[in-house]
């Protein structure tokens, strides 16, 4: 984990990515005083389409409830948080002007915060909101001219990718985080997320929730990242 430098920026697409990926160095970097600053892009209100009790809005409130006390259980509740309650699964897309004060809002905390480091989704991490998220993020860094160390991780990739989704040969580094330290913090801020484990919406049978097998690959004693491989001569 000493490899890793806070200021560090979180970009979680959704409400429970944050912990998923990236919950044992927010633990690890907010016992260490670092500064950690987590950003949820979408108002992770798409999850249960089709209850008739659990509207968008009201979903998205409490989902928005769900990580602060995900975010407390990794001891990082006095850390900055932002949400940019962009609509879930239908994050804006280059060249309209919502997509570019999405990009001006992530500016505006890098310019603040100065990440050392960036967590951001794998960038062919097979659901759109990720793939979006990491595009969000590259579009920022780019405007802004920093050139922090940037921290790729998948959620979905092992468990839903194509082969083509899978870094390619010389594309990426694998970086591993021992995570083994936090793992039950990591257990205790995802039961946070009830709507996400289906404890909390019970009229949608087709609404989305995390299995077992999903959480158990997710919260393990290693964090996997992937970062640019260094540019060849």
């Amino acid at each position: 984990m000493s490899d890793v430098q806070g200021p560090v920026l979180v970009i979680a697409p959704h409400p429970d990515d944050e912990t998923l990926g990236c919950g044992g160095i927010i633990a690890a970097l907010s016992d260490r005083g670092e500064t950690v600053h987590t950003v949820f892009v979408t108002d992770g209100g798409a999850s249960h389409r089709s209850s008739k009790t659990w509207d968008r809005s009201r979903l998205s409130a409490v989902r928005e409830d769900e990580a602060r006390e995900a975010l407390r259980h990794l001891g990082a509740e006095m850390q900055p948080r932002t949400h940019l309650r962009l609509p879930d699964a239908a994050i804006p897309h280059s060249g309209c002007a919502a997509y570019e004060a999405s990009v001006a809002q992530l500016e505006s905390i890098l310019i603040a915060l100065r990440p050392r480091t960036v967590l951001v989704p794998w960038r062919r991490d097979p659901h759109c909101d990720h793939r979006d998220a990491w595009e969000l993020t590259m579009a920022a860094l780019e405007q802004t001219g920093q050139q922090p160390l940037v921290l790729e991780y998948a959620i979905w990739l092992d468990e839903l990718g194509a082969p083509e989704d899978h870094p390619r040969a010389g594309e990426m580094d694998r970086v591993a985080i021992d995570a083994q330290p936090y793992m039950e913090r990591k257990r205790t801020a995802i039961r946070a997320h009830r709507s996400q484990l289906g404890l909390l919406v019970h009229d949608d049978p087709d609404g989305f929730v995390l299995t077992e097998n999903t959480i158990a690959r997710l919260i393990g004693p290693e964090e996997v990242y992937w970062r640019d491989c260094p540019v060849k001569p």
